[in-house]
């Protein structure tokens, strides 16, 4: 009965052990628990590319998990302060070139427009915060990244580094 427990003990572990390295490898980054997935991050690399008429190697992906990240900030941030404007009318805008910083094709992918959304999102509360109170806001945010992409810096919402999978990032 003891074997049985014990090679049952020891199997959880095992699966605990190998199954929280698989998890990882998936994650691109979380923002406050809210986790982003590699697959998603691929698929606005790959759709933005296409948007743009690029092949997805010529994005550079850390700029978009930049770009991703800020955009989750940003949509979390808007939902704390209770914002009065909606998902929706924000890619209404993008889709009607009243946002003129952010192309309309970018609206095209829903990936890629969903990250375009994100970004009006940011542009938005930086204008009506002021960019020093924008930035300070988005220090109390929990950023982990996958190592693959650097380190995220909370101060300046980008990457820095080259990358490493031997070293956790934050």
């Amino acid at each position: 009965m003891k074997r049985k427990v014990l090679a049952a003990a020891l199997a959880a572990a095992s699966l605990l052990a190998f199954g929280g390295c698989s998890v990882r490898a998936q994650t691109g980054f979380s923002v406050d628990g809210d986790i982003t997935t590699m697959t998603q991050i691929n698929d606005t690399v790959n759709g933005c590319a296409t948007v743009f008429g690029e092949a997805p190697s010529n994005l550079v992906t850390a700029s978009v998990v930049d770009s991703m990240i800020a955009a989750q900030i940003s949509r979390d941030m808007a939902k704390q302060l209770n914002a009065q404007i909606s998902d929706s009318d924000l890619a209404s805008m993008i889709q009607t070139g009243q946002i003129q910083a952010l192309p309309s094709s970018m609206m095209s992918d829903p990936n890629c427009g969903s990250l375009a959304v994100g970004m009006a999102w940011q542009m938005l509360l930086t204008s009506q915060m002021g960019q020093a109170s924008f930035l300070a806001a988005a220090q109390s945010y929990d950023v982990t990244v996958n190592p693959r992409f650097g380190t995220w810096d909370p101060t300046t919402l980008v990457l820095s580094g080259s990358g490493s999978l031997a070293q956790p990032a934050n």
